[in-house]
């Protein structure tokens, strides 16, 4: 699939790609696919001793990655499929192969009507960021980082730690933290507050977070004060139900013009085009998952916490 930029930055569209898994709807983002294909079974070795999930590698394009059955790793009933399908997918700078029954078309919605998930959606919470409901039916967007994590560990953001080194200076910045997937959530904003961070609001979704801003911004601007001495930088995810990163940016930025305020969007989606986006809406900087180390050092550099 080619990699144009679909959309417009900070509109708060996202393009989902439905696929099936037996009767059942998924979405995940276009913007993580690299091809879809048909399975081959004369393509895959298998792997001794893996993940039951893990059905091998796979060759494609010259080189192997990693095959994972979608109904297998969510434990749903494994029925013959004829023509199954494999997503190819690229984030965080890797690329694997996901096993599906087929794909149906491209929805494009905006995250507003993705609906973060809920107590009757408890069976794939963790496996899930959220639903949307398009043609009377509900699409479950499926949180790939979450899957490949519990696959393969080693690669995941969990791994990754952080220089814990708790630097002074830390301790008294206000610091907003919004990501939708919660495993990554928990993960890093566990991360922050041990390497000094102690001011941590989190939030799962864009929009919740927006609001907050906005409160802050008018209380702030009635007291007489500045907003650094209520919000001092945001770090924020980009795919997210209710309002995208992007567009929480723009927002900051160009609507409630806190400019001084630095934003740094921290995705599994970073690529070149991608940074293009970044910049349009005005973010400070802009950093690929799972590079937490990174995070630190250049969260200590717009803080001016940094010694360099």
């Amino acid at each position: 699939m080619g990699n144009e930029i679909l959309l417009e930055s900070g509109t708060n569209e996202v393009e989902i790609l439905e696929f099936f898994l037996g009767e059942q709807g998924f979405g995940i983002n276009i913007a993580k696919i690299a091809q879809i294909l048909p399975f081959e079974r004369s393509k895959l070795t298998v792997v001794p001793h893996s993940s039951p999930a893990f059905m091998g590698a796979l060759l494609w394009q010259g080189q192997t990655i990693p095959l994972i059955d979608l109904k297998s790793f969510l434990h749903l009933p494994s029925l013959a499929i004829e023509h199954p399908i494999v997503l190819v997918t690229e984030f965080n700078g890797v690329k694997n192969g996901f096993l599906t029954d087929g794909v149906n078309r491209i929805h494009r919605v905006s995250w507003g009507a993705i609906s973060p998930m809920g107590a009757l959606l408890d069976r794939y919470s963790s496996a899930c960021t959220g639903s949307i409901h398009i043609e009377d039916k509900d699409i479950m967007l499926i949180d790939f980082e979450f899957i490949i994590a519990s696959i393969n560990p080693e690669t995941s953001i969990s791994h990754k730690h952080m220089n814990q080194q708790v630097e002074t200076g830390r301790e008294d910045k206000w610091i907003i933290f919004v990501e939708d997937s919660a495993f990554i959530r928990n993960t890093i904003a566990s991360q922050l507050k041990k390497c000094g961070f102690a001011q941590v609001d989190v939030f799962e979704n864009g929009l919740d977070a927006c609001n907050h801003i906005r409160n802050l911004a008018e209380k702030t601007v009635k007291d007489g004060a500045d907003i650094l001495s209520a919000l001092s930088l945001v770090v924020t995810d980009i795919e997210m139900p209710k309002m995208d990163g992007l567009a929480l940016c723009k927002f900051i930025k160009k609507e409630l013009r806190l400019e001084t305020v630095p934003v740094i969007l921290f995705s599994s989606l970073i690529n070149e085009q991608m940074s293009l986006k970044c910049q349009e809406v005005g973010a400070n900087a802009f950093l690929t998952k799972p590079r937490v180390d990174e995070l630190v050092v250049l969260m200590d550099r717009l803080l001016g916490i940094s010694k360099d």
